[in-house]
C-alpha cells in the first residue's frame, strides 16, 4: 500500500509536519510512504491552468501515485491555511479538461490529523472533511486531534509525544485497514 503524507503546514518545525513524522515512523513496514513537498506550487489562475505549471504537475503525480493520503491540517481562525486550500484547488482540477472531471483527488482514500490550539483543528479538520469529501475523495471516520498547550506553543514541541504517537499508531493501523475493506468491497 502507498500512502501520501501532508503536512499542510509549510513552516519547517510545525506541530503538523511533527505529527506527519510521527504517521511516516507509525507506517514503517506496514505500507510504503512519501511526503509531498508542495511548497512551489503557484497561487491558482485558471489562466495558467494549461499548461500545469511543473510543480502543479509533480504533485499530481504524486496523488495519482498514492492509494490514501493522510492531512494532517494547522487552524487558523477555524479553517485550513489558505496554501494547503490553494494547493487542493489545484489538485481538483480535471486531469483532462476537454473531456472529464476526474481529478488527482477523485477516488483516493483520506484520513485528517491535526494539531491546533485548545481546540486540536477540529474547526480546520471539520472543514476539511468536507473539502475532500466535495472533491470525490473517501475519508476515513477516525481523526486524530491533537490540542497544544500555551507552553507546547511556546517550545515548538509536543509535552507527552509518546502518547500522541500511540494514537497516531491507532490511526494508520485503521486506516490502512479501512483502505483494504474499501478496496475489497469495490471490487465486489
Amino acid at each position: 500500500m502507498k500512502i501520501l503524507l501532508v503536512s499542510g503546514s509549510l513552516r519547517k518545525n510545525s506541530f503538523n509536519t511533527q505529527l506527519m513524522l510521527m504517521a511516516q515512523k507509525a507506517l514503517d513496514g506496514l505500507a510504503e510512504t512519501k511526503v509531498l513537498d508542495w511548497s512551489q506550487v503557484p497561487f491558482f489562475n485558471q489562466d495558467e491552468e494549461i499548461p500545469a505549471h511543473s510543480e502543479v504537475a509533480d504533485c499530481r503525480d504524486e496523488f495519482l501515485w498514492a492509494d490514501g493520503v493522510w492531512f494532517f491540517t494547522p487552524e487558523y481562525n477555524q479553517m485550513i491555511p489558505g496554501p494547503l486550500k490553494n494547493m487542493l484547488d489545484w489538485m481538483s482540477r480535471p486531469l483532462n479538461p476537454a473531456n472529464g472531471r476526474t481529478s488527482a483527488l477523485t477516488g483516493r482514500y483520506a484520513a485528517i490529523s491535526g494539531a491546533a490550539g485548545r481546540s486540536g483543528a477540529a474547526g480546520s479538520r471539520d472543514q476539511l472533511e468536507k473539502l475532500l469529501g466535495f472533491c470525490q475523495m473517501k475519508v476515513y471516520g477516525q481523526q486524530v486531534g491533537v490540542g497544544l498547550t500555551p507552553s507546547e506553543m511556546k517550545s515548538d514541541a509536543f509535552e507527552d509525544p509518546a502518547t500522541i504517537q500511540k494514537d497516531i499508531n491507532s490511526e494508520a493501523r485503521g486506516f490502512l485497514g479501512w483502505i483494504k475493506e474499501q478496496k475489497a468491497e469495490s471490487e465486489k
